[in-house]
C-alpha cells in the first residue's frame, strides 16, 4: 500500500511539530538560495579541509598542501580531515557546494535544538531571522568555515551525554574539537558536571571516551599517510601573524603588552571560574549555550566568523524571554547588526574591529536573564 500522510491522523503535538519543521525547512532553503551566489572558491574550506582530504585520498601528506597553492597552510585539527575525507574525492567546486549545504543544515539544527521546548511559530520565525542573517553567519558561509560544526557538536554532544548515550556523545564532541579553542570551556564544564554526577571515575571516563574518539577519527590519516604528524605541526605553526578580534588583542593594543597580558590573564581566570559556576547552577544544555559564548572572550585565536558560537545562547535567551525583553533583544541585535555592517563598509575595515561583538551579545543575554529573574520574583 502506498504511504499516505493524513493530517487528521496526527495528534495536535505532531501537527505542531510538522508545521515548525516545514517552516524551518523553508527558511533553510531560502537562505541557501540567497547565499548560493556569494560562494568564492579557494577560501578557508579549500585551504583547511578540501586540500588536506584531496591529498589524503591520494596517499599524500594531508598537511603538506603547498603543491595545491592554498592561501594559508592547513590549521584545522585532524579529526575533521579524517571524518570528512570523502570530500577529497570530489572536485573543489562540488565539495564546496556540499559543505555549504551542510552548514545550512547545521544552522537549521541549531535553531531546532536551541529552542528547547518552545513551540511558538512566531518565535521560530524571529530566531530564524536572527540566525540566518547574523553577520558572522554570512561570513562563515562564504568562507566555508568549521565553527558552526563545532557549535552544533557542543550542543548535540552535551545532549547525548546527558541522555547517557556516552560513546555517541564522545564522538560528536571529538569532531567538534577540530576547533579546540571554541570548546575548551564547554568540555571543562561537562567534565565538572560528570564529576559532580558520578565522581572522578565518571569524569575520567568522559575524557577517555572523547580522547579515544579523537584517535578513531584520525585513523584515516594514519592509514593513508602514517607520518602526517610532523607536517601537521609545521603547518599549524606557520600561519602568518594576524590581529585577531579578541579581548587579548584589545587589552594589548589599549594598555601595552605587559599590562594588557596581565589584565587578559585575570579576565581568563574570572571568566573560566564564572563559566564553571554556571555548570553547577544550570542544567548542562543551558550551561553549554553560555560557555560557547564565553569561550569567545578568553580565546587568543578567533575570527569574527567564530561568533556563530553565540547563536544557541541568542536563540535560547530570546525564546525564554518575556515580551518586553524580546523587544530589547531584537533592538540590541539590530543595533549590533548596523554597527557591524557599518564597520565592514569602511575602506580600512579589519576583522579586529569586531572584538566587541561577543561582549555585546553576552551582555544583552545577561541583562535579559537578570531582568527575567527579577520579573519572576516580583510575580
Amino acid at each position: 500500500m502506498p504511504f499516505k500522510l493524513d493530517a487528521k491522523e496526527l495528534s495536535p503535538q505532531e501537527r505542531e511539530k510538522l508545521i515548525l519543521l516545514l517552516l524551518l525547512f523553508i527558511f533553510a532553503v531560502g537562505a541557501a538560495a540567497m547565499y548560493w551566489s556569494l560562494l568564492v572558491p579557494r577560501k578557508d574550506f579549500y585551504n583547511e579541509l578540501w586540500a588536506p582530504t584531496y591529498l589524503l585520498l591520494r596517499g599524500q601528506s594531508p598537511y603538506a598542501t603547498a603543491p595545491l597553492n592554498p592561501e594559508l597552510p592547513a590549521a584545522w585539527l585532524p579529526m575533521a580531515v579524517g571524518f570528512f575525507a570523502p570530500l577529497g574525492a570530489l572536485s573543489e567546486s562540488l565539495a564546496q557546494r556540499i559543505w555549504f549545504l551542510v552548514n545550512i543544515a547545521e544552522l537549521a539544527a541549531l535553531v531546532y535544538w536551541a529552542r528547547l521546548k518552545d513551540k511558538l511559530i512566531f518565535n521560530l520565525i524571529v530566531v530564524c531571522l536572527l540566525t540566518f542573517f547574523f553577520p558572522s553567519t554570512i561570513h562563515h558561509l562564504i568562507l566555508g568555515q568549521f565553527s558552526l560544526t563545532t557549535t552544533l557538536c557542543v550542543v548535540a554532544g552535551t545532549m547525548l551525554v546527558v541522555k547517557e548515550k556516552r560513546w555517541l556523545g564522545a564522538f560528536v564532541l571529538a569532531l567538534g574539537l577540530t576547533k579546540l579553542h571554541l570548546m575548551t570551556l564547554s568540555l571543562l564544564g561537562l567534565t565538572l558536571w560528570s564529576y559532580r554526577r558520578g565522581g572522578a571515575k565518571e569524569a575520567a571516563a568522559l575524557i577517555l571516551r572523547v580522547a579515544s574518539a579523537c584517535v578513531v577519527l584520525c585513523l584515516p590519516l594514519f592509514i593513508a599517510y602514517p607520518n602526517w604528524i610532523p607536517d601537521a605541526l609545521q603547518s599549524m605553526s606557520s600561519n602568518a601573524a594576524w590581529t585577531f578580534p579578541t579581548l587579548q588583542n584589545f587589552f594589548i593594543r589599549s594598555l601595552g603588552v605587559t599590562a594588557g597580558m596581565t589584565l587578559w590573564v585575570v579576565a581568563v581566570v574570572l571568566i573560566a571560574a564564572f563559566a564553571l559556576c554556571l555548570w553547577t547552577r544550570l542544567d548542562p544544555v543551558r550551561a553549554a549555550f553560555w560557555t560557547l559564548g564565553l569561550s569567545l572572550l578568553i580565546s587568543p585565536y578567533i575570527g569574527s566568523w567564530d561568533f556563530v558560537a553565540l547563536l544557541p545562547l541568542l536563540i535560547y535567551v530570546y525564546v525564554d524571554a518575556g515580551k518586553r525583553q524580546k523587544i530589547f533583544i531584537v533592538g540590541a541585535y539590530l543595533a549590533a547588526w548596523v554597527l557591524m555592517a557599518s564597520g565592514q563598509a569602511q575602506t580600512d575595515s579589519h576583522n579586529y574591529f569586531f572584538w566587541w561583538v561577543p561582549l555585546w551579545h553576552l551582555a544583552v543575554a545577561a541583562l535579559t536573564f537578570r531582568w527575567r529573574e527579577s520579573f519572576s520574583r516580583q510575580k
